[in-house]
C-alpha cells in the first residue's frame, strides 16, 4: 500500500469515528421540521422562530418565489409563505435555504459544495415533479410531492457533512486533498455517514430509510417503493445530465433505471429526460 492510499484509509477511519460535531442544517430548519413532526407547528411561534435569523429568512423568501409561485404574487413576508405554503413547504424552504448557503475558503471544497448543491436541489424539484404526476396517473398511491422533495435535499447529507469535515480538516492542517482524493473519499463514505448524520438529528424515518436504499440494487422492499425510486431516479437521470449522456427509450442509460421507471409506470423516459433537463438548466 503506498502512503497516499494508506494516508486516505486513515482519514476515512478518521471521519466515521468522530462524533457528528460539525452542523449541517440550520438549527431553525431542524426546529421546524421537529414541530412539524410533533405536530405542535403554529404559524405564530413558526414566524417568530424564522425571523429570529434575518438572513434566512430571506433567502427563504428568496426561494418561495423562485420555486413554489412562478406567475403567482410574490411573497413578501415569513406570514404569508406560510398561509399560502404550508407547514411541509415552509420546511422544506428552510432546508433548501439552509443547504444553498453551505460555503467554504477553500476553492475545491467550494467547488465541490456547489456541484452537490446543484445536484441536492435538482433532484429535489424533479423528485416532487414526479410524485406530482404519480399522485395523477394513480390515485390510490399515497405519495406526497413536498416529503419527496426534502428526501431529494437530504439524500446527500452524507456527502455534504463529509465536505464539511473535510474543510475542516484541511484547515486545521490535517488532511491535503486533491479533487481524487475528495472523490474518493466522498465515493466511500457519503452514505454510511449520510445514515449516521440524519439519526444524529433524529430526521424522521422515511427520509432515513431512502438514504438506506438510494444505492443498493435491493431497494425494493414492499413499503415506500414509489418514494424512494422517485428520488433513485431523479439523482440517476441528473447524473447522466451532469456527464453528457442523453438518455432515450433504447439507450443503455435507460436499460440502468428500467426498475425505477417500470415501478412508476413512466413509458416516455425521453420526456421525463427532458424535464430534468429543463429544470437543471
Amino acid at each position: 500500500m503506498n502512503e497516499s492510499v494508506d494516508k486516505r484509509s486513515i482519514i476515512q477511519k478518521l471521519l466515521l469515528s468522530q462524533p457528528v460535531n460539525i452542523p449541517v442544517f440550520h438549527k431553525v430548519a431542524l426546529r421546524l421540521l421537529q414541530m412539524m413532526n410533533d405536530h405542535s407547528y403554529k404559524i405564530e411561534e413558526a414566524i417568530v422562530l424564522v425571523n429570529e435569523d434575518t438572513a434566512l429568512a430571506s433567502e427563504m423568501l428568496r426561494h418561495a418565489n423562485s420555486t413554489y409561485n412562478s406567475g403567482k404574487a410574490p411573497i413578501t413576508t415569513i406570514k404569508n409563505a406560510i398561509i399560502r405554503l404550508g407547514s411541509q413547504q415552509v420546511v422544506n424552504l428552510a432546508f433548501t435555504a439552509s443547504m444553498a448557503n453551505s460555503k467554504s475558503n477553500n476553492l475545491l471544497i467550494n467547488t465541490h459544495l456547489t456541484k452537490l448543491w446543484h445536484h441536492s436541489h435538482a433532484v429535489a424539484i424533479t423528485g416532487g415533479w414526479l410524485a406530482v404526476q404519480i399522485g395523477h396517473d394513480n390515485k390510490k398511491l399515497d405519495i406526497n410531492a413536498d416529503e419527496v422533495y426534502l428526501a431529494g435535499l437530504f439524500h446527500t447529507i452524507g456527502k455534504l457533512y463529509l465536505l464539511k469535515s473535510m474543510d475542516n480538516l484541511i484547515e486545521a492542517g490535517i488532511l491535503q486533498a486533491d479533487d481524487s482524493a475528495v472523490e474518493e473519499i466522498i465515493h466511500e463514505l457519503n452514505i454510511p455517514m449520510g445514515i449516521k448524520v440524519m439519526r444524529h438529528y433524529n430526521i424522521p424515518d422515511i427520509y432515513l430509510n431512502s438514504v438506506e436504499r438510494h444505492i443498493t440494487d435491493n431497494w425494493k422492499c414492499g413499503v415506500n417503493d414509489h418514494f424512494v425510486a422517485a428520488v433513485r431516479l431523479s439523482c440517476k437521470i441528473h447524473n447522466y445530465i451532469v456527464r453528457g449522456i442523453e438518455v432515450t427509450e433504447t439507450s443503455e442509460a435507460a436499460e440502468l433505471i428500467k426498475d425505477e421507471l417500470l415501478l412508476l409506470n413512466i413509458d416516455d423516459v425521453t420526456y421525463v429526460y427532458n424535464i430534468v433537463k429543463a429544470i437543471a438548466d
